[in-house]
């Protein structure tokens, strides 16, 4: 019972992680502003391939655009948990918390992007 509890886990995990990682790389290629796009390469699992992928297909420059957007999104990452933990402290719920912190990690990463490119 224990071993097939373990082996959902591990399905449900690959599934999840691969369609984020798939969802991510879809965005990278439609979205034209590679720091925008950095914001969703965030994730340490895609940051490697789309860095990767972007210096081999697009350049070395737009690599770095994609890697600074990066920064901006892990810096918008710790403004996602600071809000989702006050949520949390404050009573909110963790689903409130949640959709507030969302809207909070893509607004300070936008604003992390423009005060980077100064």
């Amino acid at each position: 019972m224990r071993y097939t509890g373990i082996i959902l886990d591990l399905v449900l995990r690959f599934l999840f992680g691969g369609a984020a990682v798939a969802g991510c790389y879809i965005l990278l290629l439609i979205v034209p502003w590679k720091s925008f796009a950095g914001i969703f390469a965030a994730f340490p699992a895609v940051l490697a391939s789309a860095v990767i992928m972007t210096g081999y297909l697009e350049g070395r420059q737009a690599a770095a655009q994609l890697a600074m957007g990066a920064t901006a999104g892990m810096l918008g990452c710790t403004v996602c948990v600071a809000v989702t933990w006050w949520g949390l402290l404050t009573g909110l719920g963790w689903i409130w918390s949640i959709a507030i912190s969302i809207p909070a990690w893509l607004i300070s990463s936008l604003i992390f992007i423009r005060l980077i490119k100064k």
